[in-house]
């Protein structure tokens, strides 16, 4: 632990969301064993890994595979940052009794095969997969998914592929412990076992060539002379003959085998030859103590440096000291090296798991992972060469008690939080729980939450039934308290480390790259090792180093991030000395300040009366003693110029990214960044360590407040501000770290995509659902369009795609996303295009007291959130504050036009509008929508070409809300090209409602009501037709009493065409009757249409008297007698009908002729003497027409005699005698054959038409006579 204490802390773990592989592809190995012939061997577990060689290539590119032994089978799994690969775990199932052994090779040949050297205490294996580039030609180019070098396993078991040992069974030789391979050009593997811990021990060779049988060949560990020389050497210092010669360790390289041994000799053998060793080196160290036995005793590792060169680096463990001895192995040919030792490297009093040698910042380094006493694991670096330092990996936090929360979805959410546990975890945990306290199992549950929710809830019931106390908070605490516990337990069994993974190609390939290549293969998945930022150092660092940080600070920062001086590096020295001695109280006075909710000006306030204040009684943690605040002080004292430091700090902490033009240049090819780190594992990756850098720089600004408060008051050093903006910034993206989804129903999903498509096209948001890769919605976004953003600036700036290069880059470019102060808004707009109305709902109210950047922008999100919610009255609120910032925030403006646009503020905010009114639209919110229009319309210009938009939809949904009054009054105020349609939509709502009465009403759409209505109501039925009375009943109102006898008319004769019913047609004839006669007389008429046999003929006028006729002979009991016997068949009764007669009119009368004349009556001859004198020419027409000539005759004999009777003076009033027509009845009766009652007729006709003359003419004389004589008196 003291070694631990005073190493100072480089690098960091970046451990990714386990994803416990569920399905396993399992192939059996013939290892040769049976349960009868072999003995119980037990071997360490070991893991290890590799990386692809081409780096460069997209199908290798940040791939890798990583392997664990087990007692009965060796655990391949392959991984990639950039795709997701299918069947990617192999277990291969060893016989029992025959564990692997503890190093697997890895090799790459011609990119056709993949093949892992592996061996077994019995046997030795050629694993051949093919290679990516191979599956990549067969399957076609990377998508999201690619098949894993796994999916053909077909020559694992080929004879030519394994060799089954005999030597593991005889006595003296032992079992092998430890192994290394070699693939020669040729294909053919070799293996070298060492053998025999405790025995006489030894190396056995296999060569297992590609066809043919294997050849074994041991290897003597000394010649006759050597062996001599050393047993006397040995004798001299006090060990045995036989002591001190076991392998612990070996390599093979270069057609060479090399050995470490107990005596802490190498010995090197040729391959080719076997035999004794051919150099045997001097002792590696001086130490005459035993060494540990495996698998912590010595161990031999190699490289193959930038030269071609091969540098060994020997591990030499004894029980009080170890060390790494760095040499560089020359050959000396004819078969002989010499060894050049390099440096030596003393290592820590600890157990050591692995070490490996890898690449970094231009040199070798060795990884080390060592076991301490109270079992973590700790993994330290050293460079390769003198005077080097080690540095340490920073400790992996413990997770954190269980607190005391109010309710089971909260403690459901706090164990379900993103990146705790993982499904498989849970589940295990989960039937554990139920079997420990006797809940069964259950069935499956594919809701992993219900499933802990129902498991706790069942025995919570079992502890309340026996318990009387009515307060169940400590017993859910417990409750959850013990599943939580046994996630834990299961978890620090998959966390164990089991050993070291490096890049064995970069130091060759690349060594001019830069940058750190290591990985921590533990029992569940895989972790990456990163390099730590100068001030996670300061942070991280152990106290005896924190004074060394001091020294060396110039430049330092994080990507993309400025310099700090000595000055601001105090002032986090003395923050994580605050940090340090206050301990967990750190934490806890963070919740205590934002629990609070203080607004932003009232922040340090509160948090120095915190620092001052004493701690509550129930708290646990203890306030700093002034010892400790001189300390702080004094670390602060140096700083000349507070304020620059602060302000120094906060550019450093600050995430700003340059801008870069993304856009693709058609004849640059960027594909190679389509998918970088876009696996899910990849994403698991960058989102932890988003995580971690915003948890470290938090932690950075709070010890720096926290100090300085304690030293000078926060309040009073300039610049404190933004480091407490920059802290909530922060700490807010922790929170989206830690955030679920929910999940989205079909329906609210095609929903919200409508709204999205009424928004048009925004951020590219698609509404799609988010891709669930864990890590919340920080995890979500970089999964979708967070990752594809910045990889478009990488591709722009040509960034380096190895993943220890990138993931510091693409980390900062979505770290720079999610900031809520960056100052752009691609996360918000994202986040509230996947329909997370509740998220969205928390991240705006999170942000909304101290947050100024794009708060009208998150003010719209809220709204369509709360909308999302059917909170239409709230949501109409956010977008009202939203339009504040129509002109000033990119989103905003954006949203309503293009960047390129020149819009004034009113035509912006009217876009605006237009945009939002839509959304409430889709949500039938018709009075927030009328205010929103309303609003338009009072700030829009009078001739923005919106405007009669927005006056249609205040009339629209005015409408449809049934204010029939509003609605006239806006449908009044519309344009004047709008008004025909507003009046067309009037009459359909209103007649389907029976409300035309009031549309009758509004004087201002008279006109086009009419005419709207006169087109629809020839459309529809006549019975039914409202529009028809709408017609009437307009007219009537506005005094046009024949428009409306018109109107009727023209139902009651659709009526007759349409075959309708009588009573309506005589109803409608009766009102255009009364219409017609309440016209003055000389407008009182109608034209009637021509009927429908003679189209072409003019219409017919007719009067209030033809229409009355027309009604009448529509109702034959509302006729008169004559009328009726006019319409009856039978003959007519002159007697009956003699009074109606005798007041007929002359119609009636003529009428009356033409039927008896055609039915053969006899006519009275005071009917004809009445129609004598009503119409005389009338009678005898009818007469004579109808063939009675001798009626005519004596008909116009009496008419003459009667006239003539009128004609003696004195005073003869004037008289009109029907001569002419006596005069064609003589004419026409001279022509016909003269019969005796014609001929008397004639005669008589004739003699009374000479007689009326003469009288006449004496008349005539008379009278002017008459006239002399008066004119002579006068």
């Amino acid at each position: 632990m003291e070694f631990v204490e005073g190493v100072p802390v480089t690098f960091r773990e970046i451990a990714p969301n386990l994803n416990i592989p569920e399905k396993w592809k399992e192939v059996v190995l013939n290892t040769g064993g049976t349960h009868s012939t072999l003995q119980d061997i037990k071997l360490p577990q070991k893991a290890g890994g590799y990386w692809y060689e081409d780096s460069k290539k997209t199908n290798t590119r940040n791939r890798f595979i990583f392997w664990q032994t087990t007692p009965d089978a060796i655990e391949l799994s392959e991984a990639s940052l950039d795709v997701n690969l299918s069947g990617a775990n192999l277990r291969c199932k060893v016989a029992s009794g025959t564990p692997p052994l503890n190093n697997l090779s890895f090799y790459e040949r011609n990119s056709q095969e993949l093949v892992v050297l592996a061996a077994t205490v019995s046997s030795v294996h050629r694993l051949i997969f093919p290679h990516p580039d191979t599956l990549d030609k067969k399957f076609g180019s990377i998508t999201s998914t690619s098949p894993s070098v796994f999916y053909d396993t077909s020559l694992i078991n080929n004879p030519n592929n394994f060799y089954i040992l005999t030597q593991h069974t005889i006595p003296n030789t032992g079992v092998a412990h430890t192994c290394s391979s070699l693939l020669r050009d040729n294909g053919e593997a070799v293996f070298a076992l060492a053998f025999g811990y405790g025995g006489e021990g030894g190396l056995l060779l296999v060569k297992l060539p590609t066809t043919g049988s294997a050849i074994t060949m041991p290897l003597k560990r000394e010649s006759a002379v050597p062996r001599f020389l050393s047993g006397l050497t040995g004798a001299l210092r006090g060990k045995s003959g036989s002591d001190g010669i076991e392998t612990y360790g070996v390599v093979l390289t270069n057609n060479l085998s090399v050995a470490i041994c107990g005596d802490s000799c190498l010995r090197v053998w040729q391959i080719d030859e076997g035999g004794s060793p051919t150099v045997v080196s001097p002792p590696l160290s001086q130490t005459v103590d035993k060494p540990k036995p495996p698998p912590h005793g010595h161990m031999l590792q190699y490289t193959v440096g930038s030269d071609g060169g091969v540098i060994l680096v020997a591990y030499l463990s004894f029980p009080n000291e170890c060390e790494f001895v760095v040499m560089r192995m020359h050959n000396a040919g004819a078969g002989v090296v010499k060894f050049a030792t390099i440096c030596h490297i003393y290592g820590p009093q600890l157990d050591l798991l692995d070490y490996t040698i890898g690449y970094g910042d231009g040199n070798h380094v060795i990884w080390a992972l060592w076991t301490q006493p109270d079992g973590d694991a700790v993994v330290t670096s050293a460079a390769v060469c003198g005077g080097a330092r080690w540095r340490a990996v920073a400790a992996r936090a413990a997770a954190p008690a269980l607190p005391v929360l109010g309710s089971h979805a909260q403690y459901r959410d706090r164990v379900l939080a993103p990146g705790l546990f993982p499904p498989a975890v849970l589940n295990k945990a989960l039937v554990i729980y139920r079997r420990t306290w006797g809940g069964g199992d259950s069935g499956p549950e594919t809701d992993l939450s219900e499933a802990c929710l129902n498991a706790v809830q069942t025995r919570l019931r079992n502890l309340t039934a026996r318990s009387n106390n009515a307060d169940q908070t400590h017993l859910m605490h417990k409750c959850w308290s013990d599943l939580y516990s046994w996630c834990m337990q299961y978890m620090e069994g998959l966390q164990k480390p089991l050993g070291l993974m490096v890049s064995k190609h970069t130091g060759r390939a690349a060594c001019a790259a830069g940058g750190w290549w290591c990985a921590l293969v533990r029992r569940a998945g895989v972790s990456l090792v990163r390099e730590l930022e100068p001030l996670e150092r300061m942070m991280l660092s152990p106290e005896s180093t924190l004074a060394d940080a001091l020294s060396g600070v110039e430049g330092c920062g994080g990507a993309g991030s400025a310099g700090v001086s000595e000055s601001a590096a105090r002032v986090v020295v003395a923050g994580a000395r605050w940090e340090r001695a206050l301990g967990a109280g750190a934490a806890e006075l963070e919740r205590r300040l934002f629990a609070a909710a203080a607004p932003q000006h009232r922040l340090l306030p509160r948090l120095l009366h915190l620092l001052l204040a004493p701690a509550p009684n129930n708290d646990n943690t203890q306030a700093l003693t002034p010892q400790q605040i001189e300390e702080i002080t004094s670390v602060l004292e140096p700083i000349k110029d507070i304020q620059n430091a602060v302000l120094e700090l906060n550019d450093a902490i600050r995430l700003d990214v340059p801008e870069i033009d993304t856009t693709k240049d058609d004849e640059e090819d960027t594909s190679e960044y389509d998918n970088l780190f876009a696996s899910d594992l990849g994403v698991s990756i960058v989102t932890e360590t988003i995580r971690q850098m915003a948890e470290m720089r938090s932690r950075v600004v709070r010890g720096a407040l926290c100090a300085l408060g304690l030293a000078r008051g926060a309040g009073d050093v300039p610049g404190a501000g933004h480091c407490a903006v920059h802290w909530q910034a922060y700490r807010a993206l922790l929170w989206l770290r830690a955030a679920n989804l929910a999940p989205t129903s079909p329906a609210g999903s095609e929903l919200f995509r409508l709204k999205l498509t009424a928004l048009g096209d925004v951020g590219g948001a698609t509404g799609a659902s988010p891709v669930s890769v864990g890590g919340g919605a920080a995890g979500a976004y970089c999964a979708g369009a967070g990752g594809r953003r910045a990889r478009a600036h990488l591709a722009a700036a040509r960034a380096p795609t190895s993943w220890h290069q990138a993931l510091p880059l693409i980390t900062y470019h979505l770290a720079h996303q999610l900031w809520a102060v960056s100052g752009g808004f691609e996360f918000g707009w994202w986040l509230a295009s996947i329909n997370q109305p509740r998220l969205v709902q928390s991240y705006v109210n999170m942000l909304e007291p101290w947050c100024e950047w794009n708060a009208c922008s998150r003010q719209f999100i809220l709204g369509l959130s709360l909308l999302e919610l059917s909170e239409c009255e709230g949501a109409y609120t956010s977008f009202c504050r939203a339009a504040k910032g129509v002109s000033t925030e990119p989103f905003l403006r954006a949203l309503v036009a293009t960047p390129s646009a020149r819009l004034t503020q009113h035509q912006a905010l009217v876009l605006y509008y237009m945009k939002v009114i839509k959304l409430f639209e889709i949500h039938d919110a018709g009075a927030c929508v009328v205010r929103l229009a309303e609003t338009a319309i009072s700030i829009a210009d009078k001739d923005d070409p919106n405007l009669a938009m927005f006056q249609w939809v205040v009339f629209k949904w005015h409408l449809a809300g049934g204010r029939v009054e509003r609605a006239l009054g806006a449908a009044a105020a519309t344009a004047p090209h709008a008004r025909a349609a507003a009046a067309a939509a009037l009459l359909t709502t209103l007649g389907e409602r029976r409300q035309l009465g009031a549309l009758v009403r509004c004087g201002a759409l008279a006109g086009e009501a009419e005419r709207a209505a006169e087109t629809r109501a020839r459309l529809h039925d006549v019975p039914d037709n409202c529009y028809y009375d709408f017609l009437y009943a307009l007219h009537i109102s506005r005094h046009h009493y024949r428009k409306a006898a018109a109107v009727m008319y023209e139902r009651a004769a659709r009526c007759l065409a349409e075959r309708g019913p009588p009573a309506l047609r005589r109803r409608w004839l009766a009102a255009a009757l009364t219409c017609l006669r309440l016209q003055p007389p000389d407008h009182a008429f109608l034209a009637r249409p021509a009927p429908a046999a003679t189209p072409n003929s003019a219409p017919q006028v007719i009067g209030p008297e033809e229409l009355a006729a027309e009604l009448r002979a529509e109702d034959p009991d509302m006729l008169d007698p004559v009328q009726q016997a006019l319409l009856r068949t039978e003959k007519i009764d002159f007697d009956s009908l003699y009074n109606s007669l005798k007041e007929a009119d002359c119609q009636t009368l003529l009428a009356i002729t033409q039927k008896a004349i055609n039915n053969g009556q006899f006519l009275p001859h005071w009917f004809l003497q009445k129609f004598m004198e009503v119409e005389s020419a009338w009678c005898v027409r009818a007469l004579t027409s109808g063939g009675r000539v001798v009626e005519a005759a004596q008909a116009c004999c009496g008419a003459l005699r009667a006239s003539a009777t009128r004609l003696p003076p004195p005073h003869p009033a004037p008289a009109a005698a029907p001569l002419a027509l006596a005069d064609r009845l003589l004419l026409e009766m001279r022509e016909q054959p003269q019969r005796p009652p014609l001929g008397e007729a004639y005669e008589e006709l004739k003699s009374t038409v000479e007689e009326y003359t003469k009288i006449v003419i004496r008349t005539s004389e008379d009278m002017k006579l008459a006239q002399m004589d008066c004119g002579v008196v006068n």
